[in-house]
Formats: C-alpha cells, sequence, structure tokens
C-alpha cells in the first residue's frame, strides 16, 4: 500500500500537470534516501539547463561519424530522408553542415553570393545555438555573399579587412544551412549540390592563400544526431565540459552538474546504481520537456486552436540567448531544444513554422490511430507550404518511415474543389487517398510541423488559419 505521502505527492502533480510517477521518495516502487532524491532531481535540472550545448554536440558527433571533421562540410545532394535524425529537418529543402573549433585561432565562413536559382540560408551559433549572425539571402550579406570572421573569446589577434567579424563566446560552433528555392525541382536540387561546393570554411591564418574545403555527400547515410535522454547524457556532457569554456554564466549549473560527478579534468564515473537512477531522471526529463514544449509553455497561435509557433516566450527578444538582465530562462531555452536543432536572429524571414501535436479533442497525436488536416486554399507563401510527421520522443522522423512529409509542389496531390487539400495520418493509406497520406507507426506519439516558405502577410496577421486536426476512421 503507499503511503500517504505518495499519494499527497501525486496529487499535487496532478494538480500542477505533471508526470507523477517518480515523484517523491520512490521511483517505481523503489524507495529512495535523501541523496539518491537529491541526485535524481539535480539531474532534471541539468538537462534541462544543457540541452542546447547537448543538442549541438549529439550532431558534432554524428557528423564526425560520417568522417567529417571541423571546417568541412557535409551535405545532402538529395534530398534527405528519415536517416537524418535531428530534430525536426524538413523534407524539401537539402541541408548542409559545418562545425568549427576555434582553440588554435579564429574560422572564416565564406558564403557564396546567390545565383538566379539558388540561394542559401542559415545562421552562424556557437556551441549553445547561440546566434552569431544570420548569413545568405535572408542574412547580414544579402546574398551578395561574403567571409564572416569568427573569433575565439578573449581573442586580441589580427583581423581581416573586408570582412564581417564577430566574437564567439564559446570555442566550437556550427550552421545547418538550407537554400533557398522556387521549388524543391530534380533540377534546382542538383544546382544545389553544385552551389554548395562554393561554400568554404577554413582558418583565418590560410586568408590569401587558396584555400581548401573538403565537401562531403552524406545522403542516404545514417546522421545520428538526437540527445540521448538516459544515462549516458551525463557521459556526454562531462566529455564536452573538458572541451568548452565555462562562462561566469553557468556556474551554479556546472556546480549541479558536480554534484553528480561531472568536472573539470576529473574523469567521470557512474556505477550501475547510479546509472539507473540517472536513467529514470533523464526519462522524466524528457517527459517534463515534451509537456512544457507542446502544452504549457508556447501560447496557440490560433485563438481556440492547438497549433502554436515553434519558438518558445523569450527567443525573439533575447535574440534565442533567453538571457534577461535578472535571469536565464532555462525552461524556455531547453524545452526549445528539445525540438528544433538550430535557430536564427531572422527566424520567419525565409520560413515560418507552426506546430500541432493534439487534436481537436486535446489528445496526443497517437499514431495508431487516423487523422486528418484540411488546409485551406490559398496558402499564404510565396513559394511552397508543407507538413511533416516526427516522433514525439525524439522530435526527429518516425525511424524506417519513408514518406516524411507531404508539400504542396508535388504534382500528384490530390485538391478538393476550391482548392483545399486534405492531409492523412494514420498506419495505412486510406482508401483513394495514398497521395495524400503520411504514415505514422502505431506505439509512437507524434507531432506536425506545417512551414510556410516564403511566408506572407496572412501568416502573421492570421486572417488566413489552420484548422485544428481531427480524428478520422
Amino acid at each position: 500500500m503507499k503511503s500517504i505521502k505518495h499519494i499527497m505527492c501525486c496529487c499535487v502533480a496532478l494538480i500542477l500537470g505533471v508526470a507523477a510517477t517518480p515523484c517523491v521518495a520512490q521511483t517505481g516502487e523503489r524507495k529512495l534516501n535523501i541523496d539518491e532524491r537529491m541526485i535524481h532531481r539535480r539531474a532534471i535540472e541539468v538537462i534541462v539547463w544543457s540541452q542546447p550545448l547537448m543538442n549541438y554536440k549529439a550532431m558534432r558527433d554524428a557528423f564526425f561519424a560520417l568522417g567529417a571533421n571541423y571546417n568541412d562540410v557535409a551535405y545532402h545532394s538529395q534530398l534527405q530522408n528519415w536517416k537524418l535524425q535531428v530534430a525536426t529537418p524538413n523534407s524539401t529543402t537539402p541541408y548542409f553542415f559545418t562545425f568549427w573549433n576555434l582553440k588554435d585561432g579564429p574560422v572564416i565562413v565564406e558564403i557564396p553570393a546567390s545565383t538566379s536559382d539558388v540561394g542559401i540560408f542559415g545562421t552562424l551559433m556557437d556551441s549553445w545555438q547561440r546566434p552569431l549572425e544570420d548569413v545568405g539571402a535572408k542574412g547580414k550579406d544579402g546574398g551578395r555573399g561574403g567571409k564572416y570572421v569568427i573569433l575565439p573569446p578573449d581573442y586580441r589577434g589580427p583581423l581581416l579587412g573586408g570582412s564581417s567579424t564577430m566574437q564567439s563566446p564559446t570555442y566550437q560552433g556550427f550552421s545547418i544551412m538550407r537554400p533557398i528555392l522556387k521549388t524543391p525541382s530534380p533540377e534546382n536540387i542538383a544546382k544545389v549540390a553544385e552551389f554548395v561546393k562554393k561554400l568554404k570554411v577554413y582558418p583565418l591564418a590560410d586568408a590569401g592563400k587558396k584555400a581548401k574545403t573538403r565537401h562531403i555527400d552524406i545522403y542516404d547515410k545514417n546522421f545520428e544526431g538526437i540527445t540521448k535522454l538516459d544515462a549516458s547524457y551525463f557521459e556526454g556532457l562531462s566529455d564536452i565540459l573538458q572541451e568548452e569554456k565555462i562562462e561566469e554564466r553557468d556556474l551554479v549549473y556546472w556546480g549541479m552538474a558536480a554534484s553528480l560527478g561531472i568536472r573539470k579534468d576529473v574523469p567521470y564515473k557512474a556505477d550501475a546504481k547510479r546509472k539507473k537512477l540517472l536513467d529514470e531522471a533523464a526519462a522524466e526529463a524528457l517527459e517534463y520537456m515534451i509537456h512544457q514544449y507542446h502544452k504549457v509553455l508556447i501560447p496557440p497561435y490560433y485563438a481556440g486552436k492547438e497549433w502554436t509557433a515553434c519558438a518558445t516566450p523569450g527567443a525573439f527578444e533575447t535574440a534565442f540567448s533567453y538571457i534577461y538582465p535578472d535571469r536565464i530562462a532555462i525552461d524556455q531555452r531547453g524545452c526549445l531544444y528539445y525540438a528544433v536543432c538550430t535557430s536564427a536572429k531572422n527566424f520567419g524571414a525565409a520560413t515560418f513554422y507552426l506546430s500541432d501535436a493534439k487534436d481537436s479533442e486535446d489528445q496526443w497525436l497517437d499514431g495508431a490511430k487516423a487523422y486528418k488536416l484540411t488546409v485551406p486554399a490559398n496558402v499564404p507563401a510565396r513559394n511552397f507550404w508543407s507538413v511533416e510527421v516526427y516522433d514525439l520522443a525524439t522530435a526527429a522522423w518516425l525511424r524506417g518511415v519513408e514518406r516524411t512529409g507531404r508539400d504542396s509542389t508535388k504534382p500528384y496531390l490530390k485538391r478538393n474543389r476550391g482548392g483545399s487539400v486534405d492531409i492523412y495520418f494514420s498506419p495505412k493509406a486510406p482508401k483513394g487517398e495514398a497521395s495524400n497520406w503520411i504514415p505514422t507507426l502505431p506505439g509512437k506519439r507524434f507531432f506536425l510541423l506545417f512551414r510556410f516558405y516564403g511566408p506572407e502577410r496572412a501568416v502573421f496577421d492570421k486572417s488566413w488559419q489552420l484548422p485544428d486536426i481531427v480524428k478520422v476512421k
């Protein structure tokens, strides 16, 4: 029989809307002592705090696993499929990745000028995913191209004339870029594969020389860029601590991490008992971030509907740093980077996203059930629109599902009289609707992103609105 203390805590948890499973002096039926309870709590706090850094590390490690190194460019020569396991990717424009390390000095990222067919959009970020600068057609160079010099923390050396210079608060950083296309036609995708080879990343020390950058095609290769929420998370956090600069703003949380055995220049160790406790804490941290991101932090974009904007409150006014004069918005930042893999200073200029994880009855979208989204006619997107399905637990594409989304450029997409489009989500295609169907997996909760490529005024003044997703038989 459960104790009165356990029952009271679970009642409080239900009132607050959080998971009650490991909420008191026991996890499941296993009682925890005071030290274990503190480890459990601090592990959850450390995970939420460190999400942007560990999200970065997961993608960097996936980049390395495919044979790339700092200053290389990895690109998709064709539209990526489910094997690109990062948070909320798209299947309509090919991605390219680059990572750098400033420990040996500044790095130059050389952005090519846009052509009549292909532009580029991306953001240079530090390892905490704070935007340093937007680049390309919707960035600082406005499509003219240019050289961006990224300086290490506390750098006082020579600069490069005629370039855009920025100082990174961290030693490491990266950029995920994508092309700006009128349509993702095979002809345009082929042009992107050539265009990306003009993108260069190299040390400032090599400026003036014939700079060489390796370009590696990673199409159809497994890119395992999702952070694992289990005990191994803390091993990874210890590893990145040894590589990165510690900022004063983070000392309290690094102190919490130290109580878990994560310290600079100290080997990290955890026995089987500790790992079990950390596994449990990590699972609860994930469920907390899912709940906060999809149900609590972001208000509905349309009054009375389930759709929300992707960015958590505070993103724009703090340029995605979530740093205010009196606090760092830890929950808003951590929950954002559970769900997305990048940010931008000028978010909404090239694309705008809406997210939905619940049906019209406020229930989680269930991969065993069938749903329909009716996209009204005249979508306010200059280029095109798309809708994609993601695993609620990872925010990545469902593994093994070849069709991850549908978009308005597909000639075989069925349209209703009047121009609206019905999109179906279910394990099997509804009869006669295969062209408008996106598969889901039983046993997997999922969520959607609806993207406007080249968003127009009606997206923002909400004179055009998406309806809720409804269950169908």
